[in-house]
């Protein structure tokens, strides 16, 4: 096969956390500074960890307090607010049985990771769960992606990259990845997406990467 595995983003790809995150972030920023933020400034930071994400808003003393306000929410409201994508179980069941390896590669610490896929039913389908807080640099460079390749005993070069914002792509290019798909529900802009992402697929749905997964296999 050429393509023997897939390493996957979590927040946004496979599991619906917008509302969580968007939450999250304004409980944050009326607590902290009693201030509300559009919405399009929320998202245009997603996909990096946490830490990363606030620096851009406030000075570096403010960003411990804000991470621990998002924290607490976000581990209170966690399980009430994801919701799952269409399509994703159906597709990770057909690349299981194709016999491809799967790894989630987060922005988010692992168990937080672990506790969604758990909270979704998807924990069995993963090989490897790479977070944050195993890694020393973070998406967009391509340590991350490095690690989870590491973890399925896989080349880049035989695996596709699934994000949903241009970090996931970006790292899985840097990775050295045969190929990377954005997803279109993506809450980024998706100009921005294109441009800065430069994705060699674009899924619909997520059951558009097992044609893709197929074709490529099938080719001689």
């Amino acid at each position: 096969m050429k393509i023997r595995g897939i390493l996957f983003d979590l927040d946004g790809t496979l599991i619906d956390t917008i509302d969580l995150i968007i939450k999250a972030f304004e409980h944050s920023f009326a607590v902290c500074l009693n201030k509300e933020m559009p919405r399009k400034e929320l998202v245009k930071y997603f996909g990096l960890p946490l830490r990363s994400a606030m620096r851009n808003y406030v000075a570096e003393e403010q960003v411990e307090d804000l991470c621990s306000v998002y924290r607490e929410f976000n581990l209170q409201h966690h399980d009430e607010l994801i919701r799952p994508f269409a399509g994703v179980t159906e597709t990770l069941t057909a690349l299981q049985q194709r016999g491809i390896k799967m790894a989630i590669v987060t922005s988010k610490k692992v168990p937080m990771a672990k506790r969604g896929l758990q909270c979704m039913q998807l924990e069995s389908y993963m090989d490897a769960v790479i977070g944050c807080d195993i890694c020393e640099y973070h998406k967009p460079h391509p340590e991350p992606m490095e690690k989870a390749l590491l973890a399925l005993g896989l080349q880049a070069e035989e695996c596709l990259c699934i994000g949903d914002s241009p970090f996931d792509l970006q790292s899985g290019q840097a990775a050295g990845c045969y190929g990377t798909a954005a997803v279109r529900y993506t809450s980024f802009d998706w100009q921005q997406m294109l441009q800065e992402g430069k994705p060699d697929y674009i899924l619909e749905t997520l059951t558009d990467l097992i044609p893709i997964v197929d074709d490529l296999n099938n080719k001689n």
